[in-house]
């Protein structure tokens, strides 16, 4: 099984891809300090601070960095990795543009926890990685899943990788096509090799022939669109020439053809001299093992000889290696015929086996017991948000009761104040009733004095200036003294200029019939319209012929100024006019009264006397009152209300 390593991108375009750990011969080497690691970051984030390079070459140095740190062996809890990236976590997570940097900063830690075998860790950080690669490129990762397929091929779990593999089918089989039309980029092809390869492996294991062929026919598809895209990153193209010779590898060996075997591994051995100008060192650390089992099955324990030595000499990476070492010395000294140092071998292979198998259940039993905390954390959590959801709802329930609280008193308020004014409306209404009767009581009251006065000037004053004449004309006929006749006469013309006067003045007086009450009741009138319909909204007609309103009862009058004052209401509320006119008359022997407006009129005669038409409802009350008939006319250019009056 080889170790991969993620890269960060050592260009401007994000990279997802495995690495292999290029270590040095031995154990891990701790070549820097993690002072020293430190210092360096350090270094980067003050050459960043003060504009010396920009951010995204911050990213491509501390990626490298990181990437430098890890192939060295250098092993950082995840404390002291988040310590050492602080600065860079800022600056990725300081503008939406940098949401390549966000996911290369999960990836520091997929690495630093795949280096060291934490498959827990490793695919929690591969889930986080790849949810950030995905909100910044908008597309599909498949991250997530080749992690899974790594940490299953190592517990040697075929039948989960496979699940895997049919999970992402139908995105990898646009790949190609996608490739080619430049729909996606590179690396996703990349990506996708390291799940086809485990599956292709998984297949084998199980013996479903036909899925080993398609599958590998895919991944030689999309080997194809990437090399038609060269020139590209060239640890791409090592890793997809690898790839695609290491499946064909895995193929001839299930088909048993060990010549063929044998010219592929010659075949992935020849690329460290393709690639020479690139770190090879991988290849060595997955072709020893595969030349192992190659001269294995050829019986030739020379070779398995050698190439176990090579095998000892290379980096321990991962802890199965000192198990499988001593399992082919086992099987190297059972094909000398050595048999019980074979068995030696084998039962030391065994007990280092159960060493790593130990290792494993411990972590397990690590996961299983920070799956409990997490879990009793999220019970507890869950407890705090449904509180939480409790105060909210409290809250809620709260506002709205202050919220209706506020618009009742806001309603009653306004009720109130309503009231208040239809009150006050009405005392006004009742007052003004007042001040037109007390107006119609001055001035009949002024009319019989006129009237009295009349009477007496007629009946006192003129019978005596009658009866001076009278007498003033006996004396001109009795004397002739034409000096005193002459007096005489002029005295008679006097008096009757005076007579005449008196005369006409008491028939003026005595004869007065309403003529003042008519003026002033149209003076009323006017007034109200004018102050209901300005002018500078409305053009307004008013006529009422004199003598119209003479013997009118003041009842009869309050009831008319009432229905006009109704009438002008309805077409302030509805008619919305321009123009009104109203016309007062006497037509033989009833009263008419016409109002007519320009406005939108009525549409139905129903609605103008329907129960809805409560102004129309309170002027035909009044005429019924006045033993009156009323008329509606109504049209498109307005409304005219006719009323007759006994």
């Amino acid at each position: 099984m080889r170790t991969r390593l993620h890269p960060q991108p050592v260009c401007l375009i994000f990279v997802f891809t495995f690495l292999f750990l290029l270590v040095h011969q031995g154990q891990f080497l701790y070549a820097q300090s993690p002072t020293r690691a430190q210092e360096e970051f350090d270094k980067l984030a003050k050459a960043y601070h003060s504009n010396k390079i920009s951010a995204r070459q911050y990213f491509v140095k501390a990626d490298s960095l990181t990437n430098q740190l890890l192939t060295e062996g250098k092993y950082f809890e995840p404390q002291e990795l988040v310590n050492l990236l602080e600065s860079y976590e800022k600056i990725a997570w300081s503008k939406d543009e940098y949401g390549h940097a966000r996911s290369n900063y999960f990836i520091c830690f997929l690495n630093n926890a795949r280096l060291f075998e934490k498959n827990g860790a490793s695919m929690y950080y591969a889930e986080k990685a790849a949810r950030e690669y995905e909100k910044s490129r908008g597309t599909h990762s498949l991250l997530e899943a080749q992690q899974k397929c790594y940490i299953y091929m190592e517990q040697r779990n075929y039948g989960k990788v496979i699940s895997v593999f049919n999970q992402e089918q139908e995105h990898l089989q646009k790949l190609p096509v996608l490739l080619k039309n430049n729909l996606i980029d590179y690396p996703s092809g990349i990506d996708a090799i390291y799940i086809l390869s485990p599956a292709i492996t998984s297949f084998i294991k199980t013996n479903d022939t036909t899925a080993i062929y398609q599958t590998a026919q895919l991944a030689e598809e999309i080997g194809t669109a990437l090399v038609e895209k060269y020139p590209i990153n060239d640890f791409h193209m090592l890793y997809n020439d690898f790839f695609q010779l290491e499946i064909k590898h895995a193929i001839a060996l299930f088909e048993k053809d060990q010549s063929k075997v044998g010219t592929l591994l010659d075949g992935m051995d020849s690329l460290r001299t393709v690639y020479r100008d690139l770190s090879t060192d991988f290849i060595s650390s997955n072709l020893i093992p595969w030349r192992i089992d190659h001269y294995f099955n050829l019986n030739n324990p020379d070779s398995v000889e050698y190439y176990i030595r090579l095998y000892e000499s290379l980096p321990l990476f991962e802890k199965s290696t000192p198990a499988k070492i001593t399992e082919n010395k086992s099987k190297l000294h059972l094909l000398r015929g050595n048999i019980a140092e074979a068995y030696s071998l084998l039962a030391d292979a065994i007990e280092r086996e159960r060493d790593v198998q130990a290792l494993l259940n411990e972590e397990v039993d690590e996961l299983l017991y920070a799956y409990t905390a997490a879990e009793h954390s999220d019970i507890a959590f869950q407890r705090a948000e449904k509180e939480k959801q409790q105060r909210t709802v409290w809250l809620f329930a709260i506002s709205l009761a202050a919220v209706l609280i506020v618009l009742g008193i806001y309603l009653m308020m306004r009720y109130r104040s309503r009231k208040a004014r239809q009150q006050i409306e009405e005392l006004n209404n009742a007052a003004n009733i007042q001040i037109i009767a007390l107006e119609e009581m001055k001035h009949e009251a002024v009319r019989e004095e006129q009237r009295r006065l009349g009477q007496d000037l007629h009946d006192g004053l003129s019978s005596s200036i009658a009866s001076i004449k009278h007498q003033l004309e006996v004396l001109s006929l009795d004397t002739e003294d034409p000096i005193l006749k002459k007096k005489l006469a002029a005295m008679q013309s006097q008096i009757t200029n005076a007579y005449e006067i008196a005369r006409d003045k008491s028939h003026e007086w005595f004869n007065t019939d309403g003529g003042q009450q008519g003026q002033t009741f149209e003076q009323q009138i006017k007034l109200l319209i004018d102050s209901a319909l300005p002018d500078s909204h409305y053009q307004k007609d008013i006529h009422i012929d004199e003598g119209a309103l003479q013997h009118i009862p003041i009842d009869t009058r309050i009831a008319l100024f009432r229905i006009i004052q109704e009438a002008i209401t309805n077409i302030i509320k509805h008619a919305k006019a321009n123009r009104v006119s109203i016309l007062l008359y006497e037509e033989a022997d009833s009263l008419m009264l016409a109002i007519k407006d320009n406005g939108t009129g009525l549409k139905n005669k129903k609605s103008a006397l329907g129960s809805s038409s409560m102004g129309l409802k309170s002027i035909k009350r009044r005429v019924q009152y006045l033993n009156g008939k009323m008329e509606i006319n109504f049209g498109s250019k307005g409304t005219e209300l006719a009323i007759s009056i006994p």
